[in-house]
């Protein structure tokens, strides 16, 4: 009886994980701190968490157990921070999940520039405001109801050095480094060099001749200040906007491209003023190609409609072209775009520096000389 109820117990258990919705949380190793917090709290929440540290083991096939656990969660959550973006492995994760059509989340959790396959899709800032208030609207997306649970404030971690180490032994460090580097300068000082006395100054005494001294021109310098201009270049930071969505898609329509070019623009905003990719619409002997991308969003600005490539492009040449956007009197006209819904881009500003000149004026002295007359000598008896 006692084994059959603990197999009992043990097939609820069961069925209770596999009737979780799985999350799959994709994350910098330098951020895994918050993703650790982040990962508790959503299983307190009754979501099953798949995150490399608690689900990888010694001798697991990770290069095959990635792929297959994003395969097998319904959300998928990025953590974005300046050392996630530059992860190779986490650009592969979220690009398998876009491939996948997973609903995608964004955390931003430290102030960074959002990738370009992900800048169409809200995020929640974890980087402003209280960590309770951010994880509480994290679970709008995640399809959560009901009553929140009640979860702690996130705390980096803190220094493991001890605390009287803290409070004495770094102030005492930096004294005794001071104190070193005083008595190196005191004695390996150079020797004062020895200044010599002055000359003595001879006294002449005048004769008694009736002969005068001539009258010349003895030049005795004097100075003269002369501004000289020097330029110090300083740096001033100047604003370039970058386009990012503000709405989630979930349609899609396939549009031709008609227009007898050679080529045309794909930019990475709706507007003239963006950056522009060359889609080239012939093949290597010239001839014209059937070129039709699908669609995911539009928007009208400045007078023109403008669409959004859509994500995971059947055709691998548009593959690169995913994210940007496209006029729409380039494409065919006979198409209705009803169903496409309409966006709103947020500019975000990303610094570039532009020097600009600062005059400074350094005086420089000239020597200008000017004639001076000696006094001249007088009969003495």
């Amino acid at each position: 009886m006692v084994l059959c109820k603990a197999g009992t117990e043990h097939n609820h258990r069961a069925k209770r994980w596999e009737s979780m919705e799985k999350v799959f949380i994709s994350y910098s190793r330098k951020d895994m701190d918050f993703v650790r917090k982040l990962a508790g709290d959503l299983e307190t929440a009754g979501y099953d968490v798949w995150w490399d540290i608690t689900d990888l083991r010694g001798g697991d096939d990770w290069v095959r157990n990635i792929p297959e656990a994003i395969k097998s969660s319904r959300y998928f959550i990025v953590v974005l921070s300046p050392n996630s973006i530059e992860s190779e492995w986490v650009r592969k994760e979220y690009t398998q999940a876009l491939s996948l059509r997973k609903k995608i989340i964004p955390i931003m959790l430290t102030p960074c520039e959002v990738p370009f396959a992900l800048n169409t899709i809200n995020f929640v800032n974890f980087a402003e405001g209280e960590y309770t208030d951010n994880f509480t609207k994290l679970l709008t997306p995640l399809g959560f109801t009901g009553t929140p649970p009640a979860v702690t404030p996130y705390r980096k971690a803190a220094s493991k050095l001890p605390p009287a180490l803290l409070k004495f032994g770094i102030p005492g460090m930096i004294g005794l480094i001071l104190l070193l580097a005083l008595g190196w300068n005191t004695l390996f000082a150079p020797a004062p060099t020895p200044t010599q006395p002055p000359p003595p100054t001879s006294t002449e005494t005048a004769s008694p001749t009736l002969t005068d001294l001539p009258a010349s021109a003895t030049p005795s310098p004097t100075f003269t200040a002369t501004p000289t201009l020097t330029f110090t270049p300083t740096s001033t930071p100047t604003a370039t906007a970058t386009a990012t969505s503000t709405a989630i898609f979930e349609v899609e329509i396939r549009i031709c491209i008609t227009i007898e070019s050679p080529n045309i623009y794909v930019r990475s905003g709706p507007g003239q003023t963006y950056r522009a990719e060359i889609l080239d619409l012939r093949d290597e002997n010239g001839t014209p190609l059937n070129v039709c991308p699908w669609f995911s969003a539009q928007i009208t600005t400045d007078g023109n409609t403008w669409l959004l490539v859509a994500p995971n492009q059947k055709e691998a040449s548009l593959r690169p072209f995913e994210g940007g956007w496209i006029r729409r009197d380039l494409l065919d006209k006979n198409t209705p775009i009803d169903i496409l819904p309409f966006v709103t881009l947020t500019p975000t500003p990303t610094p570039s520096n532009t020097p600009t000149v600062t005059p400074s004026f350094t005086p420089t002295p000239t020597f200008t000389p000017t004639a001076v007359e000696p006094p001249t000598a007088t009969s003495t008896p």
